[in-house]
Formats: C-alpha cells, sequence, structure tokens
C-alpha cells in the first residue's frame, strides 16, 4: 500500500509539473509518466483518464492550498490578525507552490460539468465562511458595521489579485511586510 501511495504522489506531483507548463489540452499522459519514473500504463491503475488525473490533481492542489493558510476559527484572535494570517499564509502558498498556485488560480479552464460545479462550491464555501468570520468580527465589535459581503469580495479580490504578480512575475516580497500593509489599508481604509 506505502508504494502504491508513492507512486500516486509521484504522479500527481509530475502532473503538476506539466499541467502548469502546458495546460490541459497540450498535456500528454506519457509525459506526466516520464516525470514520475513510471509506466504510463501505471497512471491508469489510479486514474481512468487524464480528465480524472486532472480533476484529482486539483483536489489535492486546494487540498494542500486551505492546509498551508492559516485556519481563522480561533475565536479569541481579533479580526486583524485573523485576515494578516491568512494574507501571509497565502503569500506563502503563492511563493512556495508556483506550479500548484498556477493550476489552482490560473489554469482554471473548466475541463467539464462536474468540475466546474465543484470549484464554483469551492468558491461558495470559501466566501460564506469569510462572511461568518466577518460578522462575527462586526458583533464583537473588531471591525465597524459593513456588509460582510462586500468585505468577503473585496478581500477574495486582494487574494485572487497577488498570485500573479508573485508566480509569474517572481515579485520578491516579504511576506510579513506585504501582509500587514494590506491588513492596514483593509482595517484602516484608505481615508485622510
Amino acid at each position: 500500500m506505502e508504494n502504491k501511495l508513492s507512486k500516486r504522489e509521484a504522479i500527481i506531483n509530475a502532473a503538476i509539473k506539466v499541467f502548469s507548463t502546458k495546460g490541459y489540452h497540450s498535456t500528454r499522459m506519457e509525459e506526466i509518466a516520464i516525470l514520475a519514473e513510471v509506466g504510463k500504463g501505471t497512471i491508469y491503475e489510479y486514474f481512468a483518464s487524464k480528465l480524472d488525473l486532472f480533476q484529482k490533481m486539483l483536489e489535492e492542489s486546494v487540498k494542500v492550498y486551505f492546509t498551508e493558510v492559516a485556519s481563522l476559527d480561533d475565536e479569541n484572535l481579533p479580526f486583524a490578525e485573523k485576515l494578516l494570517l491568512l494574507l501571509a499564509g497565502h503569500i506563502d502558498f503563492c511563493k512556495e507552490h508556483k506550479e500548484l498556485t498556477r493550476i489552482v488560480f490560473w489554469d482554471t479552464e473548466i475541463i467539464d460539468e462536474e468540475l466546474k460545479e465543484w470549484s464554483n462550491q469551492m468558491r461558495k464555501e470559501k466566501e460564506d465562511y469569510m462572511t461568518e468570520i466577518i460578522k462575527t468580527a462586526i458583533n464583537k465589535g473588531d471591525i465597524k458595521p459593513v456588509n460582510p459581503r462586500i468585505l468577503t469580495y473585496i478581500i477574495s479580490g486582494v487574494l485572487g489579485s497577488l498570485w500573479a504578480p508573485i508566480t509569474l512575475d517572481n515579485w520578491e516580497v516579504n511576506t510579513e511586510d506585504l501582509a500587514q500593509e494590506i491588513t492596514d489599508i483593509v482595517i484602516r481604509g484608505i481615508g485622510l
């Protein structure tokens, strides 16, 4: 079983590298097999098709992202600290996992309706989670009363925008400084 798991992981890791550089349509299973150092047939022992491999790889990528981005469930943390942790986790993920970042945030070429629906459901769950955190912060008096859904969209927009300069342009940033600057802008606003 351990050998099978390591082969599966090798295939997923190879798929991340190939899909992130070539895209879905240009990737051939042979390329993934060579990079994973397995036979092409071995891939089909774990994945029914290229689409199945792509879907599983995308699911694994999202799991890695959510595992590495800080948990915001600690009720004792003020909203500003939660936002700072979220931003720092996102920035670090983008810096440390550029290939995964390209797939999760950029190469979202939705192949079929099932994957499209799954992706949309993940987005909605993430937005609902953030909206609840914001509502709690408002109720605790951490932040002034604002439309929680609008603030969710603003924070999501910031997160969605940061990956490109970090990943594609190799923007060298200090994680803590950038996370703090964005947190300050969100918390204090841009007014004089």
